[in-house]
């Protein structure tokens, strides 16, 4: 079984609409740059998202790198089907 990628715009604490990474659902990175944050259509998917927290996204990231599946730790490059969506650092 390969991993998926998939991104969604959602309210990050203290910072705002940002892109977030998810590997199988779990959140791993985002972005704050690349895309309109007053674009009608992200603040929908945003306000519609849960408010994910630092703490939230430090805890997800500590469990992907105990679990060895954090894709930007780790080279996964064979486990997910979709590698190329990972964002580059």
């Amino acid at each position: 079984m390969k991993y998926r990628i998939t991104n969604a715009y959602c309210n990050l604490e203290n910072i705002g609409i940002v892109k977030m990474f998810m590997i199988e659902g779990l959140p791993f990175t985002f972005e704050e740059e690349g895309f309109d944050r007053l674009d009608p259509s992200i603040i929908a998917e945003a306000v519609n998202n849960e408010m994910i927290t630092l703490e939230q996204m430090y805890q997800w990231s500590c469990y992907l790198v105990y679990e060895g599946m954090h894709p930007i730790v780790y080279d996964l490059s064979e486990e997910i089907a979709n590698y190329h969506d990972i964002p580059d650092l």
